[in-house]
């Protein structure tokens, strides 16, 4: 058995048909069945049932392809460790990220660099990452939105959550949680630019608007405003995990409060450049990592 003909036998279990894996490995149809072919003929065995809708794997199949995944595991596994110990030549891997999360990813990025300094970020604001990831101009997209499209492998990677940044003498100062709903009698409230939409929407289905007194993208603006006592902020909870500030209180908010899921996305593809797969997997571990902590802290 070749390599080659276990991608391609992979490919055509991912895929579900020869046309569609044909497509994906950029071949012909009648080399990916030649290849399929001599690996039938050297296990003596049929992998492939021909159904209307495509292919389905035999039993004989599922087998070979449950130990062809892990091969390719394997290998994959050797090649990051070798790239990881042994690169001395830059790359370069882009990420589309909605705008939003870059405050809250920027430690990751940073500690990806400190790891593997010779592999270049390149982060691109994108708000249709679906798109950038479809049409390959982005290796990997970061998003809140849900993905349509089927060649498009989406990780859950964290839920964000807002919560009410106050003054320590402001009245709710010693509430420590409040409906979202009650937000509505509140006349000075500021949140961030890339979360308004998303505000209005939550709001308008409770009934009520919010107008915020302040139009920014930065947190640390809204931060500062609040430490001046100049009003309430909504802000996404993974950005005040860090914050240390005796003057300032943070109200959890209850009820039908303003929420979202944040995916990392890639492109779905037998071959995929040993950096990209080590950005993954890093990306994986570090949130994991994240959510510890804020469990052992109380979070």
């Amino acid at each position: 058995m070749e390599l080659r003909q276990l991608e391609y036998f992979i490919q055509i279990c991912k895929s579900g048909s020869f046309t569609k894996a044909k497509e994906e490995l950029g071949v012909t149809q009648p080399t990916l069945s030649q290849q399929i072919r001599v690996l039938e003929d050297e296990y003596n065995i049929q992998l492939f049932d021909r159904v209307s809708r495509g292919v389905e794997v035999t039993e004989a199949g599922k087998i070979l392809l449950n130990k062809g995944n892990a091969i390719m595991d394997l290998l994959e596994g050797a090649r990051n460790e070798i790239y990881g110990r042994n690169n001395k030549s830059g790359e370069t891997i882009s990420i589309g990220c909605c705008p939003a999360e870059l405050e809250y990813l920027a430690p990751y990025f940073m500690r990806f660099h400190q790891k593997y300094p010779n592999i270049l970020l390149k982060i691109i604001d994108a708000e249709d990452t679906e798109n950038k990831v479809l049409e390959q101009k982005v290796d990997i997209g970061i998003t809140a939105y849900p993905i349509s499209d089927a060649s498009i492998i989406s990780t859950h990677l964290y839920k964000q959550e807002m919560a009410l940044l106050i003054h320590s003498e402001h009245p709710l100062a010693d509430k420590s949680s409040i409906s979202f709903r009650s937000l509505k009698q509140m006349n000075s409230i500021m949140f961030r630019e890339q979360n308004k939409s998303l505000i209005e929407m939550y709001c308008l289905s409770c009934g009520f608007t919010l107008k915020s007194i302040i139009e920014t993208s930065s947190t640390s603006v809204l931060i500062h405003w609040v430490r001046r006592g100049l009003g309430a902020a909504l802000i996404p909870t993974s950005l005040l995990e860090s914050l240390r500030d005796d003057s300032l209180c943070i109200v959890k908010l209850e009820g039908h409060i303003p929420c979202w899921d944040i995916s990392l996305v890639y492109l779905n593809a037998v071959t995929m450049r040993s950096s990209v797969r080590i950005f993954i997997q890093e990306m994986d571990s570090y949130v994991s990592e994240v959510e510890v902590n804020l469990s052992c802290s109380g979070n």
